[in-house]
């Protein structure tokens, strides 16, 4: 009956489409925040019969995820989910969604009661399995976490069990609750281990911010049969400081800490911040859900700011109450709980908040065409908020950090997907396969973009890229490594190098660069995204890595889609008019979709000669937007 409900649903809601509508272009709309345009495309594609399997497979997830992340509404997210798993495409896909919405939604019995199926239709070698034990393992824990008893020690078995079928090289949320699972069956061992894989940590026990914390003592006596009440209490400010809201709460509520610790300063801390976090979490998903569903209107978006401006000043009193200081405020929530953001602000138009915990600190010099700006790094974790457009995007694309008063912040969280996924796509593997088939079922789109606009977001072109840049970065890594066992180590430490210093040394530092020779109230913010996409494609040892990361939005309206739009459309024409040196030019196609044949070497040449910096141009003050 529920899948009845539906077709149905999906039947009435396409009516009579003019003309037939593409995934990406429900993407796209998605992205940019459309989602009535983007229901109606997906919609069209989920119940149209001659639409490919996959179309009408991925366009159903993307209803069910509308559904779930922006409605919260779990039964029609399932109803979608139903349609996905019948078109047939991408089971595993359809799955983590599938248990991921019963989890989140309270059904944690039934989404570990569905998972063997979920599972057996899984098939090996893809990502996704280990996505749906994941969110299996995170449901044992929710469950132990409101039982009792002989219940609970079955559930914690259990997750135990579980734990251990995920290696060291596995997602970071599985790292997240194998230490749960550790920290409630007091296995100071494991804890540690999950802790040491989550941080991607290989000497120490910490990360660097934390170095002198003496992390090791603190799990190994926190977690001792018979623990004093104050080892207790030092492990869980240890959690609660590096952002692990969840379980420290579970971790202190399964020794009565809350109860016995009630007037220690440390718990007046950690209870304000808990109080805090769901206050925060619970207002900003409302706030989010009405942006997503009222657009970008000059009334939602003050509805939105007078929401989170009283949130945000109430949040920070009881934090420095309960911390016993009248100091700067963001001072006492570095120190005291190891918080560290921007404060309310608008981020591409959206009233926004960033905010994680701090996990680096320390000082960089940067180095740009003979310029010099001193700038203090920090990174940050496990976030209280990261605005509106990182909810949206929902694990894909998020912000990556910011930079403002010569400190650049980098959110850990967008940087630790990426080099999984990119070895699994310089293998022969699935994601590999599919990269490939993707590109050539996209290329055509690609085109009929171009035909319509002169710059647009090129999937095609992306896949292309990207296969590209992880043969590159493979081939490299064979280079460090004689060991089959360990290129995979080889090549996430080039990428992630590689992706550091692209995002943060050069992109960052030319922001730090343009605000130390003046720039700063002169030149609107897509100048400044466009002179650190410059320097990213002249300076990075990967341009294609640069390139690949700007193909996001072209059409969209935020500086770094005006940004990206200008310099696709300067390459573009370069193109057009080198073509003689293009190496495999074809006249038959538009100049843009040929991006990927250029040489590395082209390519920051192109890019060095539009950088006003190298070349001791004035800076432009405007950019417009040359998708339009």
């Amino acid at each position: 009956m529920r899948i009845a409900v539906a077709l149905v649903c999906l039947e009435f809601l396409v009516g009579s489409p003019l003309r037939a509508v593409t995934l990406s272009e429900g993407q796209s709309a998605y992205s940019q925040n459309q989602i009535a345009q983007a229901e109606r495309i997906f919609t069209a594609l989920a119940a149209d019969p001659s639409a490919l399997p996959p179309d009408r497979a991925a366009a159903a997830r993307e209803l069910a995820r509308i559904a779930w992340l922006i409605d919260g509404n779990a039964a029609r997210a399932l109803d979608y989910l139903t349609v996905a798993a019948n078109a047939g495409d991408k089971p595993c896909e359809t799955g983590s969604l599938t248990v991921r919405v019963l989890r989140q939604s309270g059904r944690a019995a039934e989404a570990i009661s569905r998972s063997a199926a979920l599972l057996a239709a899984c098939p090996d070698g893809i990502g996704d399995d280990e996505i749906i034990r994941t969110h299996v393992l995170g449901a044992r824990l929710d469950l132990a976490a409101a039982a009792g008893g002989a219940n609970r020690a079955k559930l914690l078995t259990e997750a135990s069990i579980d734990a251990r079928s995920f290696g060291p090289e596995a997602d970071i949320e599985a790292a997240r609750l194998r230490m749960e699972t550790g920290l409630l069956t007091g296995d100071a061992p494991a804890a540690l281990a999950a802790w040491k894989d989550y941080f991607w940590i290989e000497e120490g026990d910490a990360p660097q911010a934390l170095a002198n914390a003496g992390v090791t003592a603190v799990f190994t006596n926190g977690l001792a049969r018979n623990a004093p009440l104050d080892d207790r209490l030092k492990l869980t400010d240890l959690l609660m400081r590096t952002g692990f809201a969840v379980q420290s709460r579970r971790f202190a509520d399964a020794h009565g800490l809350q109860a016995a610790a009630r007037d220690n300063p440390v718990m007046k801390r950690l209870q304000a911040y808990w109080s805090v976090h769901d206050q925060v979490e619970a207002t900003f998903l409302k706030v989010n859900r009405r942006m997503a569903r009222g657009g970008k209107t000059p009334a939602v978006l003050k509805a939105a700011a007078s929401a989170l401006d009283p949130l945000i000043e109430a949040a920070a009193a009881t934090l420095m109450k309960a911390a016993d200081s009248t100091g700067e405020v963001k001072a006492v929530l570095k120190s005291a709980y190891g918080l560290v953001g921007t404060g309310r602000g608008e981020t591409s138009g959206y009233p926004s908040l960033h905010m994680g915990h701090l996990i680096e600190d320390r000082e960089m010099l940067i180095a740009q065409h003979g310029k010099t700006a001193k700038i203090h790094y920090m990174s940050v974790d496990n976030m209280l908020a990261n605005g509106f457009e990182s909810w949206l995007w929902d694990g894909g694309p998020m912000v990556g950090g910011w930079q403002a008063d010569g400190v650049i912040v980098q959110v850990r969280g967008a940087y630790v997907k990426s080099p999984l996924r990119a070895f699994r796509q310089s293998q022969d593997s699935p994601e590999r396969r599919e990269l490939i088939a993707n590109e050539r079922r996209l290329a055509p789109e690609d085109k009929a973009k171009l035909r319509a606009r002169p710059v647009a977001t090129l999937p095609g072109l992306g896949d292309r890229l990207q296969i590209q840049l992880v043969d590159r970065i493979m081939a490299v890594a064979r280079t460090r490594t004689r060991d089959e066992r360990g290129l995979r180590k080889a090549f996430l430490a080039e990428f992630s190098r590689a992706n550091f210093n692209q995002s943060i040394e050069v992109h960052e530092g030319r922001h730090a660069i343009d605000e130390s020779l003046g720039l700063s109230g002169k030149a609107e913010q897509p100048v400044f995204e466009y002179q650190a996409k410059l320097s990213e494609l002249v300076l990075a040892e990967y341009p294609r890595m640069a390139l690949r990361n700007m193909n996001l939005n072209l059409e969209g309206n935020g500086p770094h889609d005006k940004a990206g739009a200008r310099i696709f459309s300067e390459y573009a024409k370069w193109i057009a008019a080198h073509s003689t040196e293009v190496m495999g030019f074809d006249p038959a196609l538009p100049a843009l979709v040929q991006l990927d044949k250029l040489t590395d070497g082209q390519i920051r040449e192109i890019a060095r000669n539009l950088d006003p910096l190298p070349n001791g141009r004035p800076s432009p003050l405007k950019l417009g937007n040359e998708a339009k």
